[in-house]
């Protein structure tokens, strides 16, 4: 079975940044767009870890892991 990932939510914030909630797979290629904020989320569905995003680093830190995997 494949996973599209997916953008769950989106809220502009300050300065025209936009603070999302994405899904996918723990392969997928989390994006790393200038316009989204600190503290956007992503969900690795298939893994249950969730990764907050930092504009200064420009990377995805893992937040916590909510279980799962096959």
């Amino acid at each position: 079975m494949s996973v599209r990932m997916t953008k769950m939510d989106s809220i502009v914030g300050v300065n025209g940044k936009r603070y999302v909630e994405l899904a996918g797979l723990f392969n997928d290629t989390k994006p790393t767009d200038d316009s989204y904020a600190t503290g956007s989320l992503f969900l690795e569905v298939d893994t249950g870890d969730v990764y907050a995003y930092d504009e200064d680093s420009s990377d995805w830190g893992k937040i916590a892991s909510l279980g799962g995997g096959s």
